[in-house]
């Protein structure tokens, strides 16, 4: 099931880590898509684009034992979430980046000043898993970064919208830039350990 979350204009976002436990049920709404769940997310402080960027970068060292242990381009969602709190626990990714990689978040449409998020894939061809199934997060993850920063290309300058859909697009890119980093040193590993049969 998908579930949408609406942020109003006049809310803001900083709390976001904070608020992701604290989502409440409010009655169904119907949708374009389909019937879904819909939540209010309640914050009252700054936005999405305000959260402060505290993340270090992936080393090197890092990537390649992340690498032994996940496929990037291979993986359930049960083990992406075990790597983003790997990442998060890091220093690598912040709150926010955990929160939407998480939940899946992208927007969903503007409503009376409210931008209405929903969790899922933006894209028919490539779909959250479930249970076992397995997937390329890298693609699916870009898939939403795309779908993220279109939505912002949609919305009037200095729109919350915009704001939401360049902030969600921008922790998708940054979780893309890790996942990357450790499928490069997947292949690093792959090449060493062929080096050294030789």
């Amino acid at each position: 099931m998908i579930n949408n979350v609406a942020f109003g204009a006049s809310s803001n976002i900083s709390n976001f880590s904070k608020v992701q436990n604290e989502v409440e049920p409010a009655s169904a709404l119907k949708t374009k898509s389909a019937e879904r769940d819909v939540f209010v997310r309640s914050a009252n402080t700054e936005m999405f684009s305000e959260v402060k960027r505290t993340a270090k970068s992936l080393t090197q060292d890092d990537a390649h034992s992340l690498a032994q242990k996940y496929d990037v381009t291979n993986m359930t969602r049960n083990e992406f979430n075990q790597l983003l709190g790997e990442l998060r626990n890091m220093g690598i990714i912040n709150s926010q980046d955990f929160s939407v990689g998480y939940g899946g978040e992208i927007p969903h449409d503007l409503k009376e000043g409210e931008v209405r998020m929903t969790y899922g894939a933006p894209d028919e061809s490539i779909r959250w898993p479930m249970g076992n199934e397995r997937v390329d997060f890298i693609k699916l993850l870009r898939s939403c970064a795309n779908y993220c920063s279109d939505f912002a290309a949609d919305q009037e300058e200095d729109s919350d919208g915009r704001k939401v859909g360049n902030s969600l697009a921008d922790s998708y890119h940054r979780l893309i830039d890790a996942l990357e980093q450790i499928k490069k040193a997947e292949k690093e590993n792959k090449s060493a350990s062929t080096s050294k049969v030789d």
